[in-house]
């Protein structure tokens, strides 16, 4: 079993074929679609979320397929699956040989983890060559916001530039040292060039630590989520990394157009009024208030839900032992589809 068939199996013993196989295609590629984000919450997925965004979807269908053939899942209903027996079997002995990616926070992170991880790289070639007093070389990130954000970092760093590569160096093996840290290190370092040094490639570090690509990647990404919350939350153990990436770690995680929906119900403003001021149709800032409960736990629910109706969905859900809204709707016909999501989007996790 590949490394990410293990993950597809996983994302569908969570899901229990309530969504069809395809909303977990759109899990890993990162959809930002109201049904998607609110399926990574109901069914704690939200790890997972742009997980493995270069998967295409003839490859997730012959993935698919494949896991089917061999009878490790079985369809419910068209094109939904759960597993069997043996699926269920094969993923336990799985994940006992191979680490599970524990500390992924796809939701939270997403590509915030890619440009930190070419701000790193191409610090580290620019300090190395700059301890060398060596000008002339190839930069490993070759995008211009990449290069002007390393330039602008560098004209005015938190140390003296003379000490910047010490420190920097001196942070990074403190965090790998750590007894948390989730992994083999040289997963990570041997992709950074620096002197005589040229770092591999995804393909040269999967084939030299022994792995396929697909786990390398998930491992490789599993330590950069790490990193991101190890250091945001150690700001002053590691002042140079966290200066590195201050401006990518997000408090809730919104897409832009629920930002602005946000922004407007702070200000008092109601839905409808809302759908006026945005000119966009009433479900899609309902779409919009569903996704601000999923990030934002402080959230108050409340104002669109009377607590009553909240206890009455909530023993609704857990007795029809299910995360689909029409057998909820059919008992309870005074509430809007609504008023269900967003306290599915609440307590969803509670179920």
């Amino acid at each position: 079993m590949s490394y990410i068939e293990a993950v597809v199996l996983y994302c569908l013993k969570k899901i229990q074929g309530e969504r069809t196989v395809f909303s977990i295609y759109h899990l890993l590629k990162g959809k930002r679609s109201s049904q998607t984000i609110q399926d990574a919450h109901l069914f704690s997925l939200t790890s997972l979320f742009y997980s493995y965004p270069i998967i295409k979807r003839e490859q997730f269908e012959r993935l698919a397929s494949g896991l089917y053939e061999r009878n490790w899942i079985t369809e419910s209903e068209p094109e939904r699956f759960v597993l069997t027996n043996e699926g269920q079997r094969q993923l336990d002995e799985f994940f006992l040989k191979h680490p599970f990616p524990s500390s992924l926070n796809g939701w939270l992170y997403g590509n915030s983890v890619e440009i930190l991880w070419k701000r790193v790289s191409l610090l580290v070639q620019v300090l190395s060559h700059y301890i060398r007093a060596e000008q002339r070389y190839y930069p490993v990130q070759r995008e211009r916001e990449i290069q002007k954000w390393v330039k602008i970092f560098l004209s005015s760093p938190p140390v003296p530039l003379n000490e910047l590569s010490l420190s920097l160096y001196e942070e990074m093996v403190s965090l790998v040292e750590q007894v948390s840290f989730p992994d083999i290190p040289d997963l990570l370092t041997c992709r950074l060039t620096g002197g005589g040094y040229i770092g591999l490639t995804r393909g040269q570090a999967s084939e030299r630590s022994g792995l396929g690509e697909d786990e390398y990647w998930y491992r490789f990404l599993n330590i950069l989520h790490y990193i991101m919350n190890d250091v945001s939350g150690n700001k002053s153990k590691f002042p140079i990394l966290y200066s590195l990436m201050s401006d990518l770690v997000p408090e809730i995680s919104l897409t832009q157009s629920s930002e602005e929906t946000y922004k407007l119900l702070k200000r008092g403003h109601g839905i409808i009024q809302i759908a006026r001021i945005r000119k966009l149709k009433e479900s899609t800032i309902e779409d919009h208030v569903v996704e601000i409960a999923l990030n934002d736990s402080h959230f108050p629910i409340e104002q669109f839900v009377p607590a009553e109706d909240v206890k009455n969905i909530i023993q609704k859900a857990k007795a029809v032992n299910m995360r689909k809204l029409k057998p909820i709707k059919d008992a309870l016909p005074q509430l809007s589809y609504f008023q269900i999501r967003l306290t599915l989007a609440r307590y969803g996790d509670q179920l």
